[in-house]
């Protein structure tokens, strides 16, 4: 895994996390701008698994090759699942549900690094 790239995830989710946090406290459902930042979160996380794709098919693997790329299914299905949820239920805590759903993705992606960094890939 690249660290930059995982960093970026990182910040991503963390930021948008914070961004929906405060929309929750705010009593604000989520718009466009909240969707268009989750957006940029799954997109870099779409293009992080791309990368681990071509670093496993190189041959660089982690030591739990399955639980590496489980994370990865998980953590590409949280945040569309989350914003789906937040859509239907458009009430207050709406916005909390994304945060919730960033926050898994940051988690995830942090685990995902101490997984591939075993194998000192």
């Amino acid at each position: 895994m690249i660290d930059w790239l995982a960093t970026v995830v990182i910040a991503a989710a963390l930021v948008m996390a914070g961004w929906t946090v405060l929309l929750a406290l705010r009593h604000r459902r989520p718009g466009w701008m909240t969707l268009g930042g989750v957006a940029v979160a799954e997109l870099a996380a779409v293009v992080q698994l791309v990368v681990a794709v071509v670093l496993l098919v190189v041959g660089q693997r982690p030591d739990a090759l399955a639980a590496f790329l489980g994370y990865h299914v998980v953590a590409l299905l949280v945040l569309p699942a989350a914003v789906a949820w937040s859509l239907a239920e458009r009430s207050r805590w709406s916005p909390g549900v994304i945060a919730v759903g960033c926050l898994a993705l940051a988690v995830m992606t942090v685990r995902m690094q101490q997984i591939w960094q075993t194998a000192g890939g």
